[in-house]
């Protein structure tokens, strides 16, 4: 992937007067009223030229037909939510940043089909606030308040992907604007499971992070909110018995099964340290811990799904695969994982690796990765937790306060390309969700194989000829 060129100070100055006159669409250009939107929850930061906040498809079209005859690159921004930096302008004060946040309207929601339309500013907590009173809820959940732009950019999955799939999986249609001298809007929102009418060009837009086009609304498949569900934390006696009691759950529970992260015993710890509110389910410690959730839509089965999991735990601890367990209510036991990340950057400055693995590879990854990094980095701390049963793992490596000024730009270079290696060599992905941004580009270039970069760029110039759209190129 290649950055852009630095554009010259006239063809921002005429883009901003052409801008000037549009209704439908706020310009900041002062530092102070930029600032919000340049940087992000992963600490990364630059500097935009301009943001503009347009308040309507017809306006977005506006923009982008202005930033294709000035040369303009635009960085589309949902939240800021992203670990890669793609949401965010370079340093260059040259790019403009096009935020999507006061595009905020659910246009339509059909219970009767189980499927919304929204904006692409639309955060995912306003997004269930309103399905609520409906009986229904976009099954994507994760620990930050992503817009749907952003959701879509970067296919999230999150914590019940084992049950519902990713975005890629829960989405019908979209609305975009495309980099072309028209500012063309693809209007593909029809709310249809089955439409095999040629080719999905809606699929361009996921997981691409706006490579693209700039979507601006779209199409979900809805999912009715459980009504039976019972929650248990459970005590394991080391990573390697998590895919053992995993697949044993879903043997009893089968779809049922709607999550199942896994937590090491550090990363519960400083959980527990930060947020002295929470409480340990357990007296004594253990290796690592295993928060599952069995759910179903279905009224009334709260009984025999406890029955069920007491007569399973009964099997596992008989194995020795778990050491203790746990009932609970969901608001008892998901704390512990949600509020982890923030526990960590309270003490440091965190590493982030969001990876996947064939489920068969993770717990060997995990011991590889901490193996290395006590070896290599003694002094720094390795937590790790996440979406064990698809595969992922957030793992983070904490650089504390008192080490942070003997870690400079190269020696975190140097750390992370070491475990993305690790993740490769043990045939994960080094970008679970997050897609490719400035902070993983070079692993992009160094991990996927030529012939698919050259069909990515092929695709990406096809769709955006003059490079209008987003921080890098694909090459």
């Amino acid at each position: 992937m290649q950055s852009a060129a630095i554009m010259p100070a006239s063809a921002l100055d005429g883009f901003l007067v052409e801008l000037a006159g549009l209704p439908a669409a706020d310009i900041l250009t002062a530092g102070t009223a930029c600032a919000p939107y340049e940087s992000d929850i992963a600490n990364c930061s630059g500097k935009a030229a301009a943001v503009v906040l347009p308040r309507d498809t017809a306006a977005l079209s506006a923009i982008m037909r202005a930033a294709v005859r000035h040369g303009i690159r635009l960085i589309a921004q949902g939240n800021r939510s992203g670990l890669v930096g793609a949401a965010i302008a370079d340093g260059s004060g040259s790019q403009v940043i096009v935020s999507l946040s006061r595009m905020r309207q659910v246009r339509s929601i059909d219970p009767a089909n189980r499927s919304v339309i929204a904006e692409a500013g639309v955060l995912l907590s306003e997004l269930n606030r309103q399905l609520e009173p409906h009986g229904l809820y976009f099954p994507i959940d994760i620990g930050s308040d992503p817009a749907v732009g952003g959701l879509i950019g970067a296919n999230a999955g999150g914590s019940r992907l084992l049950r519902h799939g990713d975005v890629r999986h829960n989405l019908l249609g979209i609305e975009a604007v495309l980099a072309d001298a028209d500012g063309t809007v693809i209007e593909l929102l029809a709310p249809l499971r089955k439409n095999n009418t040629g080719v999905d060009l809606k699929q361009l837009f996921v997981g691409t992070g706006g490579a693209f086009g700039i979507i601006t609304a779209a199409t979900l498949d809805l999912k009715r909110i459980d009504q039976s569900s019972q929650t248990l934390f459970l005590a394991l006696p080391g990573h390697a018995a998590a895919l053992e009691v995993l697949l044993a759950f879903e043997q009893t529970f089968g779809d049922l099964l709607c999550a199942f992260e896994v937590i090491s015993e550090a990363a519960l710890d400083i959980t527990l340290r930060n947020f002295p509110a929470l409480r340990h389910p357990f007296d004594a410690s253990a290796t690592c811990y295993a928060l599952v959730e069995i759910a179903s839509s279905m009224p009334g089965l709260d009984q025999l799904l406890a029955q069920q999991a007491e007569h399973l735990l009964e099997r596992l601890y008989g194995r020795a695969q778990i050491a203790n367990a746990a009932f609970g209510r969901t608001d008892s036991f998901w704390p512990l994982r949600d509020n982890l990340p923030l526990a960590i950057a309270r003490e440091g400055l965190p590493l982030s690796f969001d990876v996947a693995f064939p489920r068969s590879q993770l717990a060997a990854f995990r011991a590889a990765a901490a193996q290395w990094l006590e070896r290599q980095h003694p002094q720094l701390q390795l937590y790790d937790f996440g979406h064990f049963a698809d595969g992922g793992c957030h793992l983070i490596v904490l650089l504390p306060h008192d080490q942070i000024e003997r870690y400079g730009i190269a020696r975190i270079v140097a750390l992370r390309s070491a475990i993305y290696q690790l993740v490769c060599e043990h045939g994960g992905s080094f970008s679970a969700e997050h897609g490719v941004g400035p902070l993983n580009a070079p692993y992009y270039r160094k991990y996927t194989a030529p012939k698919v970069k050259q069909i990515s760029a092929a695709l990406q110039h096809l769709m955006d000829p003059q490079a209008v759209l987003g921080r890098y190129r694909y090459s």
